[in-house]
């Protein structure tokens, strides 16, 4: 499945989903826009304008032994150049996914997330199990990665759990500039394991209704 789920073609980015649920696609973003995403995640944190990210339906308690990333969430009515390449990929991405798969997609909430050297995100399902009556549901996560340069013995790759009675069923990924991981939010338990440096990502999760 590893193999079968890495493509450079954006056409068969829905064939992987539908078949496999998950698929890691190259070059998701042009490389000026993961410049620019990249730079404004290095600018708002010198602001202070991100903020430790929290755990829990609120995302209000702030844990170090489960996350360690900060975070900055995206407003789309107010969003640079960058962001508006980001937005119109994802809206493109929802209409695609919606047309072939009838999933319901509705909108979309994202954030950037930048882990300093040594922190991490334990294993973690994106969906609950109980959603909150009235409130949107995560159906797709959309993980996109902004470092440049990236190797090997830098970590930091996304963990995915193929199976979830199965944890040595997995896949390792490595968090490459302009790579995108994406994935079916109830289905696929993940973790961000250590990096060796500073990693950044741009995360976002089209949503249907409950």
């Amino acid at each position: 499945m590893q193999l079968s789920t890495f493509t450079t073609n954006p056409e068969q980015l829905i064939d992987r989903i539908a078949e496999h649920g998950l698929c890691v696609i190259n070059n998701f973003l042009p490389e000026d826009t993961v410049t620019a995403l990249s730079n404004e995640a290095q600018q708002l944190k010198r602001a202070s304008a991100m903020q430790e990210a929290g755990i829990g339906r609120e995302h209000l308690a702030i844990d170090k032994n489960i996350r360690g990333d900060s975070i900055h969430w995206l407003d789309e009515g107010n969003s640079s150049e960058a962001q508006k390449g980001y937005f119109e990929q994802m809206e493109s991405l929802r209409l695609n996914l919606n047309q072939h798969l009838y999933l319901g997609l509705f909108g979309l909430e994202s954030h950037l997330a930048i882990y300093p050297a040594g922190a991490f995100y334990k294993r973690h399902l994106d969906c609950f199990a109980k959603p909150t009556p009235g409130k949107p549901l995560r159906k797709v996560t959309c993980i996109v990665y902004l470092n440049h340069n990236w190797k090997t013995e830098d970590g930091g790759q996304l963990r995915v759990y193929l199976n979830k009675a199965d944890e040595d069923h997995r896949i390792d990924i490595a968090p490459i500039a302009g790579r995108a991981v994406i994935f079916l939010s109830d289905t696929f338990y993940h973790e961000v394991l250590p990096a060796n440096r500073e990693r950044i990502s741009l995360t976002g999760w089209l949503l249907t209704r409950a």
